[in-house]
């Protein structure tokens, strides 16, 4: 796993957190709000492929006001619909006493154990990009695509999903690899924003199938 934590044998908890994103004047990166909680349930999600889970609940804090509340479902609907899915249920919270000045957002995620995560007999690769900020509005084709790779991971092509975050790809292969030093053609320390790449063990005997399958950029990451 990468940030989840397992309450029991069947339960995972992820969290993603978005702050300074949005519709506010004093936003850094300025977007619609749907666009920010889209990226935010992506993160998510993919937090809890890693841990060979599923989202069955979404848990809302909204810090930036009322109004954006029906943006930030939008936005995870968004993310469901690309997968063929119904959104979970949603609740969760609104601050309402007091007005900020910048967007933010926190989704909790609880999901249940449906994947196997197995990386025996596997090569490595990356899938998309690592972009932030504008990079991501700018770059949708190298942006992995989680419908893509939810198909995969269902067909047991690919066997386990690890999302590159802010602290980027050698950080990232550093919690799976290691001491075990990496090669790769992707910027290695470059933040991986909302998680616009992910690192992927794929079934050696499905090499084909995962190369037909994937739209984004694929780059081999080689472990020495």
């Amino acid at each position: 796993m990468r940030n989840a934590i397992k309450i029991d044998k069947d339960l995972v908890v992820t969290i993603d957190n978005s702050g300074c994103i949005g519709e506010k004047e004093q936003d850094v990166v300025k977007v619609p709000n749907e666009l920010a909680a889209y990226y935010s349930a992506r993160v998510s999600i993919l937090e809890q492929w890693c841990a060979g889970a599923h989202p069955t609940h979404l848990f809302l804090a909204n810090f930036t006001n009322q109004e954006a509340w029906q943006d930030y479902e939008k936005g995870f609907r968004k993310v469901f619909a690309e997968l063929g899915e119904k959104m979970p249920p949603l609740n969760g919270s609104t601050e309402s006493n007091f007005d900020s000045l910048q967007s933010g957002l926190s989704l909790t995620v609880i999901g249940k154990v449906v994947f196997e995560v197995n990386e025996e007999n596997c090569d490595w690769f990356i899938v998309g990009k690592p972009l932030v900020g504008e990079e991501v509005v700018n770059q949708p084709e190298d942006v992995a695509k989680l419908e893509e790779l939810l198909l995969l991971i269902k067909m047991k092509v690919i066997k386990h999903v690890w999302p590159v975050g802010s602290k980027g790809i050698k950080a990232e292969c550093k919690e799976i690899f290691k001491n075990n030093e990496i090669q790769c053609n992707l910027p290695l320390e470059k933040s991986g924003g909302p998680s616009t790449c992910v690192i992927v063990a794929v079934d050696r005997e499905q090499l084909d199938q995962f190369q037909d399958s994937i739209t984004a950029p694929i780059e081999k990451l080689k472990i020495c």
